[in-house]
Order: structure tokens, then sequence, then C-alpha cells
């Protein structure tokens, strides 16, 4: 089988989905199928080109065993709405360009975002005879909606249409959680056609390590200081504002305790000025870490975090929880009680689920943690064998595979 996957990100970005989808390119590889990844130069989440690469219309290359297509793409530093459209729209043309004349294909996997793939793809897999999958990684385009990012009813009504069009256009769908199905099938999706299968995380790269080690020392904290990370891309839903909020209750109730975020993102500026200008010296910012050091990142922490804005845990599903739990590190959840996270902290006994942006409540349960080593271990050990049982990168890209074929074999 001939299989094209469309992914704007890939490594060397640091992006989970790019991630995601070099692994499950390489799984397909490795069942005896012929891969192409299409996907674009580097640049995230910096909007500056990575060294090494230089942007041309097309650029391909062969790396890790699948076959890549760099496609030119607009890029430009730092944040803004029109840039980040005409990233989009850029990707998607020269994208689709690259998958119409890039020869016979059976199978076209593609990642639903940007948004704007969801005009262009039906037409082109009906144009190859191919069957299109999309993959659901967030519902957009309710996110940029909720947070009054699109205002314009003429251009909310033009999303929501495109939105459908990708929904009921597609082969199958490959959806991240079951609320992310029943919004999928009221949007038009036939049941059938959409399967449910988490993300997963590759167990032997996230592996439980020691507390004390040299990225703490790199830090300058010591063996005494409680460390509570927040690792990963620090977005607009994340309403990690509420983290801050938490810090300034600590510095007087729990001096040892060090908030250190780990990543980059829309929101860091904000949050940098925030620490600033409430003195906050119990919050430290660090840029991404090379990928080879994320275990040691992740082990850093003594208890870690994950946020959400009140209303977008049904839109979102921070991947970064996984990896809180493959390093047994305990989690606490600040998002609604009854979103998709909340579930997973809840099912596997990995933590505790506070209030969406309640920082009282947040620092309350960092204190209850902070005060109980014994229930950290429990919970961080926990964590990481639900992983095993249900998340290991070997079971998930193998029920992968098997939904991408079942869907290439219809008639």
């Amino acid at each position: 089988m001939k299989v094209v996957f469309v992914s704007q990100w890939y490594p060397p970005e640091q992006a989970p989905i790019g991630y995601m989808i070099r692994e499950l390119a390489q799984a397909m590889s490795a069942a005896g199928h012929d891969v192409t990844v299409i996907t674009g130069f580097p640049n995230h989440p910096s909007g500056v080109v990575f060294g090494g690469y230089r942007k041309r219309l097309y650029l391909r290359d062969v790396a890790d065993g699948v076959k890549l297509c760099r496609t030119y793409l607009y890029t430009k530093r730092g944040p803004g709405k029109l840039s980040r459209i005409l990233t989009f729209l850029s990707f998607t043309l020269t994208s689709g360009c690259a998958l119409l004349f890039g020869g016979r294909c059976d199978l076209i996997f593609a990642v639903f975002q940007p948004l704007s793939v969801g005009m262009t793809l039906p037409i082109i897999a009906k144009l190859k005879s191919a069957k299109l999958i999309l993959n659901v990684q967030d519902l957009h385009p309710d996110v940029p909606i909720e947070l009054g990012l699109v205002k314009n009813p003429l251009f909310v009504r033009m999303l929501r249409w495109v939105e459908r069009l990708g929904y009921r256009s597609a082969a199958g769908l490959a959806v991240i959680c079951e609320h992310f199905k029943a919004h999928c099938v009221g949007k038009g999706a036939d049941a059938g056609d959409v399967a449910v299968i988490p993300n997963w995380i590759d167990l032997n790269e996230v592996v439980p390590h020691e507390r004390i080690n040299s990225f703490r020392t790199e830090l300058g904290l010591s063996p005494d200081h409680l460390v509570i990370l927040y690792a990963g891309t620090i977005g607009m839903v994340s309403g990690a504002e509420v983290v801050l909020r938490a810090a300034s209750v600590l510095a007087t109730i729990l001096p040892s305790a060090r908030i250190v975020f780990v990543g980059e993102g829309p929101s860091v500026a904000g949050l940098r000025t925030y620490a600033e200008e409430n003195g906050l010296g119990n919050v430290l910012f660090v840029p991404f870490q090379p990928r080879e050091r994320l275990a040691e990142v992740q082990a850093t922490a003594d208890i870690s975090l994950v946020t959400l804005l009140k209303g977008k845990g049904r839109s979102s599903v921070p991947s970064k929880v996984l990896g809180y739990m493959a390093a047994a590190r305990p989690v606490i959840a600040s998002v609604d009680s009854d979103s998709e996270t909340a579930s997973l902290v809840r099912r596997s006994g990995c933590g505790m689920v506070v209030d969406a942006e309640n920082g009282t409540k947040l620092a309350d349960a960092i204190v209850s943690l902070a005060e109980d080593p014994a229930r950290r271990i429990r919970s961080g050990e926990s964590g990481r064998q639900h992983l095993e049982r249900h998340y290991a990168k070997a079971t998930v890209t193998g029920r992968y595979i098997e939904f991408l074929e079942a869907v290439a074999g219809r008639t």
C-alpha cells in the first residue's frame, strides 16, 4: 500500500504531533507499506526556520527510513494572527500540490490542522482515487472561536462549513477520545467511520530517573527544593496563569517550592511579565530542551502540572500528561472535572484534579502532595503502569495500522 502522511509539523520540531507522525510512519513502513511524509520546513514554535535548513519550494529527503517531502510555508518570527493564517494557508497550498503531483497513492493520512486542508484534501483524494483519513487532535475551529480570536460571523460560518466538509468527506476519522467522536458525528461524520485511538508515548524514551540530576543542578536547585514542573507548549488554551496565582500563595506557605516552566508558546511572554511584576522569585522559565534530555527534564519534577482554561477540556487534551506519567511523577490537573484530561488522571490514579483557573485550590493540592511523599510515589507508579497497559507505542500504533489498512481495503 502506498501511504502519504500530511502534517505541517515534523521532527526536528518538538511538537508532539510531529513525533507521532514520524513514529506512525516508521511503524507503517516496518509493516511493509511504502510511506511518504509531506511536511513543512521546521520552524515551530519560534517561526524561525531551524539551522541546517533553507526554505525552498520542495526538498525531498529520507530520514529515519521514511521518505520526506518538505514544502514551502510562510514563516515569521513571533506570534501573530495574520502570520499564523498565512503559514496555514501556504502549507495547505504547497502540500496539496506536492500530493496532487506526487504520483499514485492508496491512502492519505492527514492531521486535520490547519483546518484549510479540509477543503483541499477531499478533492485531491478523489482525483487520485485514494482514501482519506483525517486525524483529529484538537477540535478546530472551536478553540479560536471560543478564545475570541475569530469573531467575524461570516468567517465563523465558513470555518464551520470547512470543518463539516472535512468530517463528511473523509473515508475515516481517527480521534483521540470519545468526546471528539461524538463531536464529529454531530457534525455529520458516519459513526462507523470514526475510530477512537489515543495518542501514545515511547516508554523506552521516557523512563523514571532520579530526581537529583544534572538538569536540576543547571537550574541552581538543591535536593531540598520541591520542583513543580510545567513542561511542553504553553498555548492560549492552557490557562497557565493559574500556576502563577498558585505560586503567589506558595511563596509564603511552601518556601521550598520552585515552579519550573520548560517550554515555549504564545503565552510565555505574558507569564514572564506577570512573574516579574509580582516578584515571583519561586518561578523559573526555561526554553524547550533537546529531545534526548526529555527523560531527565521530567525526572527533575517532584510534582507535575497540567492546566486548561474553563470549558476547554472538551476541545483539547494536552499530550504533556503522558510524559509526566511515563516519568512516574504525580500529576495535578487544573481542568474541568468532566474533561478527558480529568478522566485520564482519575482512571489511572496518577494524581489529583482541581477546579480549572482556581489558584488557591491548585496551591492547596501542591501542599497536600508535598506533605505526603508516599502518595507521590504511589501516584507516579500508578500512572506509569497505566501507560504500560494502555498507551505503549507498539500497542497504539498497531491499532492505527489496523484502522488504516481496514479503511484502505474498503470497496
